[in-house]
């Protein structure tokens, strides 16, 4: 697996919900770029760790930190290694003792501990390189639909509909079937085995 180092570019609210908030990672050496979805607590905690701002008390991230530095162990980095539902996937790769161990994270929790600890973030190239996005003009940019999650799709859908693309809106729902198809497939799999 060839990884590619991502640096934190910036923090934006999404236009339809001030809520909800998206981080813009770049590619270190490149141009490429990708957008990973973030709730407001972990915007906030991500927001803190890049302005260096320190709370009275210890947040989640902190804490974690901190519990992990106490036992000698070492977040070497983040690997964003998959895709599922419009939401990338992550690895904290730890040293303890000259051992590795991988450990599964949402990737905004695993960035808000990297940006915390000084580690540097990864992506495996082919995942960047399928998910990233374009810049468009006015500062907006345009994603891959697997890219999105299955709300924003449906509403991408109803869209498409309204302007007759039917060709787009066919696309969308055929990404949705799959997704479908491959979560169902996945719980079969999951049922035989414990049988």
């Amino acid at each position: 697996m060839c990884m590619v180092e991502l640096v934190v570019t910036d923090i934006m609210s999404k236009a339809s919900d001030h809520r909800a908030h998206v981080l813009l990672l770049s590619e270190k050496q490149g141009l490429r770029k990708i957008i990973v979805a973030l709730g407001f607590l972990e915007a906030q905690s991500i927001a803190f760790a890049l302005r260096d701002i320190k709370t009275d008390r210890p947040l989640t991230h902190d804490l974690f930190g901190g519990i992990t530095s106490a036992f000698g162990i070492v977040l070497q980095y983040v690997l964003i290694n998959n895709i599922s539902d419009g939401t990338f996937c992550s690895q904290l790769c730890y040293v303890k003792d000259d051992e590795e161990h991988f450990i599964d994270s949402r990737t905004s929790d695993a960035i808000a501990i990297a940006l915390r600890s000084g580690a540097p973030i990864f992506i495996d190239d082919e995942l960047l390189s399928r998910m990233c996005i374009r810049d468009e003009q006015n500062g907006a940019f345009s994603i891959p639909i697997t890219a999105a999650d299955e709300a924003t799709l449906r509403v991408a859908i109803e869209n498409a509909v309204k302007v007759e693309n039917y060709e787009l809106a066919h696309k969308l729902k055929e990404e949705i079937e799959a997704r479908h198809a491959a979560q169902n497939s996945a719980c079969c799999n999951n049922t035989d085995t414990n049988k």
